[in-house]
């Protein structure tokens, strides 16, 4: 199909519908020039869709060339000036990565859904579970610094509980999809009795323990899971390294000299290195893809609105939140991933269909090999570019029909969701004010209390408190012409991926890198962000080891509601590859 700004060519009825849909948003954009909408392309056949370049200055680059240059000088100085010298010293004066202990225990490598069904059949006792897990995380936490808060001796009385039933013939609980499955939660999400700061400071009056549990971790509950601890996360969740001040940096498990991602980074690292099976962390950016790449475990962002986002903190009023936000199940295994969403999206769960089974060889797969989705980023490198072509060609030794796509106005991803996130008020960070709800005021205090080394806040909380507040005045037509090129380039992708197919994506041009290096390839998060901007779910799949002997992995999209085609192929793929690979040991 061939799509022209104001008409169709030689359309069906189907592209003319979209074409119309197209015309609308440009309509509704009525400060931003028009756009040419052309439809994705395929540079192969049998499906070939040439792309209509778009027109300077339309919503697909409403960015400016200047502006690119700009921005991407400065973050290249501040790298080069401040944060690789800082780094590099970081790197070699901190002694030699230190090892997490070597796996004792068969139970640490077992699915979550075998688990379930050994303590339901009584081929485990679910005190023997937890108490495996318990001593897991006592013994790797001194070495990547993930715990918050824990629940140990409760948990082992739940588990005691959940065996005392089973022994006596309680059929009650029988049928509990996670019964005695240990899991650990991301310390922003509430856990009642537990830690519930959001990695932030804790205000004169406030309370620093959550009163009840989230929702989330309610149904989790109620499905037989057992919490053990919270998790360490960046303040207010705003950075992709998991620092905050009171807790530190969460180190990877893989080499405790590199980070271990964020915000969900306390995940991660627990997940990675097998002293959790199952994890509750949450994503607005990326924030549980990221720390499951660079851990080499899986992550799920799910279609808008399906699982609950109540009971987190930082919380928003935004009516728009939960849009760009939700909470998120991480896995050790993809094939864990299916049963933990099916729990939290509760009365949701049947729109997902994710009982069908899906027939692989019907699956589409498109993949992008390295467009970054922003003009800025990084482009990918070779371990990551290595894992996408292994993807690519066994799914088309499995007989799918793979092709590569290309998107136009995926350079300009990054801007268009930076802005439309930047509109979201009422965040309930420390920079929020009751009295002003919809002013980011506090922000300014902020930064110079930090500047005068008064700031109980970290930098990049700081500095996120100014661009939100430099965000309530941005022009309106650059949010008009953002929103226009966000809906623009979200109908061109759901166009194409239509009910039965999935996109390959890049996770990030590299591995994890060095602690605080994030400073310097902040833009490489376009890779995360473009799936929040638009909507659509996306699974975080690992894919084995990179010769540097970091984790690698890849994302698989999916259209809105269609996630278990994105879970599918990310099974398919884990299956293939080996997925979680146990992080180096001392013996």
């Amino acid at each position: 199909m061939l799509l022209q700004a104001g008409g169709v060519a030689d359309a069906s009825p189907q592209d003319a519908v979209l074409g119309h849909l197209l015309v609308e948003v440009e309509e509704a954009a009525a400060a931003a020039p028009p756009e040419a909408t052309p439809s994705p392309s395929l540079s192969s056949p049998p499906r070939p869709h040439p792309t209509q370049p778009p027109a300077p200055g339309s919503p697909t680059t409403f960015t400016s060339r200047w502006l690119r240059w700009l921005i991407y000088s400065l973050i290249w100085l501040l790298g080069v000036l401040v944060v690789r010298p800082f780094t590099f010293i970081s790197f070699v004066t901190k002694p030699r990565s230190r090892r997490v202990p070597a796996l004792d225990n068969p139970i640490l490598t077992m699915k979550a859904s075998s688990i379930a069904a050994a303590i339901r059949t009584r081929k485990l006792r679910a005190e023997d579970v937890v108490a495996a897990f318990v001593e897991r995380i006592k013994a790797v936490n001194p070495v990547v610094n993930a715990v918050v808060d824990q629940r140990f001796a409760d948990a082992m009385q739940d588990a005691r509980d959940i065996d005392a039933k089973l022994d006596a013939g309680d059929e009650s609980i029988a049928d509990m999809p996670l019964l005695g499955v240990p899991f650990t939660v991301k310390e922003s999400i509430a856990v009642k009795g537990l830690s519930f700061r959001g990695g932030q400071p804790v205000r004169d009056g406030e309370e620093r323990c959550a009163r009840e549990d989230a929702p989330s971790v309610a149904r989790l509950r109620a499905a037989g899971a057992v919490p053990l601890c919270v998790t360490n996360t960046p303040e207010s969740c705003l950075w992709w390294e998991s620092y905050n001040a009171y807790t530190g940096s969460t180190l990877n498990p893989y080499d405790t000299r590199l980070t271990a991602g964020g915000s969900s980074g306390g995940e991660g690292a627990l997940l990675g290195s097998a002293a959790s099976i199952m994890g509750l962390g949450s994503d607005i950016a990326g924030s549980c893809r990221l720390p499951a790449f660079f851990c080499g475990v899986a992550g799920h962002k799910p279609t808008p609105a399906v699982v609950p986002w109540k009971g987190h903190a930082p919380e928003c009023d935004d009516p728009r939140w939960p849009n760009f936000f939700t909470q998120a199940p991480m896995a050790r295994y993809v094939s864990d991933l299916p049963l933990a969403l099916k729990v939290l999206a509760g009365d949701k769960a049947p729109q997902l269909r994710l009982d069908e089974k899906v027939d692989l060889r019907s699956v589409r797969v498109y993949y992008i090999e390295s467009e970054p989705s922003s003009a800025c980023s990084d482009r990918v490198g070779a371990e990551v570019r290595a894992a996408m072509a292994r993807a690519v060609q066994h799914l088309r030794a499995r007989g799918l029909d793979v092709q590569p796509l290309q998107l136009a106005g995926l350079e300009d991803a990054f801007g268009s969701a930076a802005i439309a996130m930047l509109q979201l008020r009422r965040v309930h960070t420390v920079h929020y004010d009751p009295a002003r709800p919809d002013s980011m005021h506090r922000a300014w205090p902020e930064l110079w209390r930090f500047l005068t080394c008064r700031s109980r806040s970290t930098l990049h909380s700081v500095i996120a408190g100014v661009l939100f507040a430099i965000a309530t005045r941005t022009p309106e037509r650059l949010v008009r012409a953002a929103d226009a090129h966000r809906t623009a380039l979200g109908a061109r992708l759901e166009a194409a991926l239509g009910t039965d197919a999935v996109l390959l994506y890049p996770s990030l041009p590299e591995p994890a890198h060095r602690i605080g290096l994030f400073w310097c390839k902040l833009l490489n998060s376009s890779y995360l962000m473009v799936f929040n901007a638009l909507g659509l779910p996306v699974t975080q799949v690992p894919l084995g080891l990179g010769q540097s002997g970091r984790p690698v992995g890849l994302q698989v999209a999916a259209n809105k509601y269609q996630d278990r085609l994105s879970l599918t192929i990310g099974q398919e793929l884990e299956a293939a590859f080996g997925g979680w690979v146990p992080p180096p040991s001392k013996e």
